[in-house]
């Protein structure tokens, strides 16, 4: 019995120990849950997430109303929301982390803290670089000092919190690396959030919200462009980016073309005046030449001005335009007293897009991710993204198949062509029309354009422009047979030529090679026949506006020569082509402008003028 009792009682001991043992272990692990370690959590949670996906959205925002169709409501609270969310779940993140091992935690929030820092110094102090977004391949993988330069910065100050942590577990004298006993996190992550909270209070204060109109049931329809008179009709195919070296490959690979391009001259020596979208067709239209101001105060004063489509209209004619917004125009309100082919949709058709692709919250965060990191990522975050970064952030969600999307691009060439196939093209216009018509054309290898001509052609970008041809030869076709294609001037041209190929000289942006433009001209009642070509004429887009205005049989003289002046009187005009260094969302930097003299083919004949503001 004494030995049963022994070992009853040894085993009771042992018990009575590993509870004990236990809730020593339990209380351990409550004992983190203190201030010590749950403010640097909180504070250090506020201050990422706001930073990533309140501060840094609204500041590009407010930076850059006119490049978004939606108002500033509909950006700041989604994304407001989105910080509180994140913030909480990171803050439960860490906790859990905090409960499974305190080390593992300060790891963790050391790397944050890194990123935070390192984010917020590059976005207040190292954005000197940021690039426009365009669509364009900007150069911040060039292996230039300071782009290496700029990326080991932002990985030293990244990198920095976690070494001085770990050495601090590993130090004799560990308490030179504590952080000063844990208050280093929360008070530079809490000063970096009043910082930003005060920025963006005052910019929130002082911004013209009104400045800025969005109207998200008007669109600009297909419908009207199809309605073509028996009197006369002025119809312009803009194709983007049709270099005129591409025209020609295009013409080698596909001689049809020569013949569905009938009784049209090919301009070789045609420039742009601009290399960009944006300013080219709104300075087509408007004959408002941009000097490198604020974007939204050029749209708004060009639209305002003595525009064509106002002549146009005063003379009689209906204008339809299908022009991409954010880069020709700011809002249909601009539009509305010069545009024949605006439509309306009824307000319960629209819905705000937040989190499908490129919504508002996921393409306000890749825009945000773009300016906190590096030169050297930037593109890695804004990758698909073009001058229309905000094309998707509103959807209507009947399918009004007569809408032209906010963004020219692949998707509106083949609802266009998709559109004109598939309605009956009339004559019955009372009035004679001017249609300006905006395709994707040259931009991009696109294999549903391809497709258009002949899918089993290998991909490249002259069965791309080849393809959405077919668009402009079915219009081509149908205006035959209403009888009305003779009759008809119909233009057929680029906003600009191919992209610059830019280097740096002597500090200044600089071109590599000349720069032309595709024109292909068919003057009402021109000669029957096979492509012509005009190699000589020394044209620029700058003549543009006269000469629509000619062609309506409108005098032109106040808004100069005209491509016939040029080619009937074999004028000799000084031509300018002009390129833009961009800066942040769309702030010019400086500019570099050309002058062109003899035959625009022959770099040569290029020369650059001085710099000027």
């Amino acid at each position: 019995m004494g030995k049963k009792e022994k070992n009853k009682g040894t085993e009771e001991k042992n018990i009575k120990a590993e509870k004990k043992s236990a809730k020593k272990e339990k209380n351990s692990w409550f004992s983190r849950f203190n201030k010590k370690n749950e403010l640097p959590i909180i504070i250090l949670s506020i201050a990422f997430s706001f930073t990533l996906f309140f501060f840094s959205p609204i500041d590009i925002f407010l930076g850059n109303q006119r490049e978004f169709v939606v108002t500033f409501g509909r950006v700041a609270v989604p994304m407001l929301l989105t910080a509180l969310v994140f913030a909480a779940d990171l803050c439960l993140v860490l906790n859990i982390l905090l409960m499974i091992h305190e080390k593992l935690c300060k790891l963790v929030s050391s790397a944050l803290f890194g990123l935070l820092l390192a984010g917020y110094t590059q976005s207040l102090l190292l954005n000197s670089k940021m690039a426009a977004v365009t669509g364009d391949n900007s150069s911040y993988k060039d292996n230039d000092k300071s782009v290496i330069l700029n990326l080991v910065l932002f990985i030293c100050i990244a990198a920095l919190p976690v070494i001085l942590t770990v050495i601090s577990w590993f130090a004799k004298n560990a308490k030179l690396f504590t952080f000063s006993k844990g208050r280093i996190i929360p008070y530079i992550s809490g000063l970096i959030f009043l910082m930003q909270l005060a920025g963006t209070g005052s910019s929130i204060a002082s911004a013209d919200f009104s400045k800025y109109k969005k109207q998200y049931t008007s669109y600009l329809s297909y419908e009207q462009t199809m309605d073509l008179s028996k009197d006369g009709n002025i119809v312009v195919f803009l194709v983007d980016r049709l270099d005129s070296l591409w025209m020609d490959r295009v013409i080698k690979e596909y001689p049809d073309v020569k013949d569905e391009f009938d009784g049209f001259t090919f301009y070789q020596n045609n420039v742009s005046h601009n290399t960009n979208t944006f300013p080219s067709i709104p300075q087509m239209l408007t004959h408002k030449h941009y000097e490198g101001n604020d974007w939204i105060d050029y749209v708004g004063e060009a639209w305002d001005g003595d525009t064509v489509p106002k002549n146009l209209k005063e003379n009689g004619y209906d204008v339809n335009l299908l022009i991409d917004n954010l880069t020709t125009y700011g809002s249909v309100a601009q539009l509305e007293d010069q545009c024949d082919n605006i439509s309306h949709c009824d307000p319960d058709d629209v819905e705000f897009n937040y989190l499908g692709g490129k919504g508002i919250i996921p393409a306000m965060t890749q825009l945000s991710l773009s300016k906190l990191s590096p030169y050297m990522w930037k593109n890695e975050f804004i990758n698909g993204f073009g001058a229309n970064l905000s094309a998707d952030f509103v959807r209507t969600k009947s399918d009004m198949d007569d809408m032209l999307p906010m963004a020219v691009g692949l998707e509106s060439d083949l609802k266009y062509y998709d559109y004109i196939t598939s309605h009956e093209f009339t004559a019955d216009s009372p009035n004679k029309t001017f249609s300006y018509i905006h395709l994707n054309g040259a931009h991009d290898s696109e294999q549903e354009l391809a497709d258009l001509y002949d899918s089993t052609i290998p991909l490249d970008r002259w069965v791309t422009t080849r393809g959405d041809f077919e668009i402009l030869f079915y219009y081509f076709d149908q205006m035959k047979k209403l009888g009305i294609y003779d009759n008809s001037t119909i233009v057929v041209l680029g906003d600009h030529g191919r992209a610059p190929s830019e280097i740096e000289v002597d500090g200044k942006e600089g071109l590599d090679s000349a720069i032309t433009t595709a024109l292909l001209v068919k003057p009402a009642n021109a000669e029957s026949g096979q492509l012509k070509y005009d190699r000589y004429s020394e044209q620029s887009l700058d003549f543009f506006p006269a000469s629509i205005l000619e062609y309506a049989g409108i005098d032109h003289e106040k808004f100069g020569i005209s491509f016939n002046d040029v080619a009937e009187n074999e004028l000799h005009p000084d031509r300018w082509l002009q390129t833009f260094k961009f800066a942040g969302y769309g702030k010019t930097v400086y500019k570099t402008l050309y002058k062109i003299t003899g035959d625009a083919r022959d770099f040569n004949n290029w020369e650059a003028q001085p710099e000027h503001e």
